[in-house]
């Protein structure tokens, strides 16, 4: 008889929790432009758990690549390319895939990446024009409230028109995550190359 603690089960219930943990913590990066610690510290620490449940053998390989990593955006991040709170998130969620996967999982992140800012660019030119188009006088809105996704939307616009050119950049790694994942339940539904 198969317990409720099943290795699959196990799998299951962290991939759960980091999924929920990537939502928050891409709701905080967008309402406040932080990512916090304890998130990315939880998403690596069940990363290397999926590691140890399904390929014991190379968690050291896929430690040393999440480290060296690191190591290179934090080059960025000194530049201020990329904020500190984007490549811890970035070098954690390298944790959850096979070492052969991560070069895969980067390009797809990248990718949800430039979605967002496309996004953020178009958002913000059409804000810039409506504008100037009403004498640089900020139009009407509602008042701004103080709880949470309530305060999102005006924070977005102050953001734009004051040209604060910040990405939330956790809503890209929630992208690629998500996109990696369901790449490989489709890979895992067809028998084909499955590393779930």
């Amino acid at each position: 008889m198969e317990t409720l603690m099943s290795v699959p089960f196990i799998r299951l219930a962290l991939w759960a929790a980091i999924l929920l943990v990537l939502v928050a913590s891409a709701r905080t990066d967008l309402r406040e432009r932080i990512i916090p610690n304890e998130a990315v510290i939880f998403i690596a620490i069940c990363g290397v758990a999926l590691g140890l449940l399904a390929r014991p053998g190379s968690v050291w390989v896929s430690l040393s690549v999440s480290i060296v990593l690191f190591c290179g955006l934090w080059i960025l991040v000194n530049y201020d390319y990329l904020g500190g709170g984007d490549a811890k998130l970035v070098a954690a969620v390298t944790l959850l895939v096979p070492p052969d996967r991560i070069g895969l999982l980067l390009i797809e992140i990248a990718l949800a990446g430039g979605v967002v800012s496309g996004a953020y660019l178009a958002a913000a030119y059409a804000l810039k024009r409506m504008h100037l188009s009403q004498g640089g006088v900020v139009p009407v809105r509602v008042a701004r409230r103080t709880r949470g996704s309530e305060r999102l939307l005006p924070s977005e616009y102050d953001r734009m028109i004051a040209a604060e050119n910040s990405v939330p950049y956790a809503l890209a790694v929630l992208g690629g995550v998500g996109f990696h994942l369901l790449s490989e339940l489709y890979r895992c539904s067809f028998a084909i190359s499955c590393s779930l």
